[in-house]
């Protein structure tokens, strides 16, 4: 959730130019019209990323986006017939709730994206930092 996020974001550079603000994966694929990005693998739940994406990740609160809500949800499942089980909500909101935290990090245009090789290389690097300043006490 939190790469379609990034993917998804106008960083804040793009919202300032003179042309229409782009999101990242349009602007990826301005350059190869083929580009699809690696994505995260999914174990398990992976179809409610699927209903997630079908009810709509996040929606319309008051000053700008929000999670869906519960009450949402039911009337996702009720007009598609999905039986969600109780776990099956909380995780769709959990997921909700990814989805919309990232977006506001990844409006920033230095925001790494979530995962990949750039993510792993940037947590490697923080590793070594963090490691190097313990064994300077």
């Amino acid at each position: 959730m939190r790469h379609s996020a990034w993917l998804s974001a106008t960083p804040e550079s793009a919202a300032h130019e003179k042309q229409q603000p782009i999101s990242r994966l349009e602007r990826m694929r301005k350059s190869d019209p083929d580009y699809d990005p690696d994505m995260p693998p999914l174990e398990g739940a992976a179809y409610l990323i699927g209903y997630l994406f079908e009810a709509g990740p996040v929606m319309s609160a008051g000053m700008g986006p929000g999670p869906i809500t519960h009450t949402e949800i039911l009337a996702w499942s009720d007009l598609t017939g999905v039986e969600l089980q109780p776990w099956e909500v909380r995780y769709l909101r959990r997921l909700s709730f990814d989805y919309l935290s990232m977006s506001h990090t990844a409006e920033k245009a230095d925001c790494p994206a979530p995962w990949g090789v750039a993510r792993a290389q940037l947590t490697a690097k923080t590793m070594r930092e963090q490691i190097a300043a313990l064994s300077k006490l």
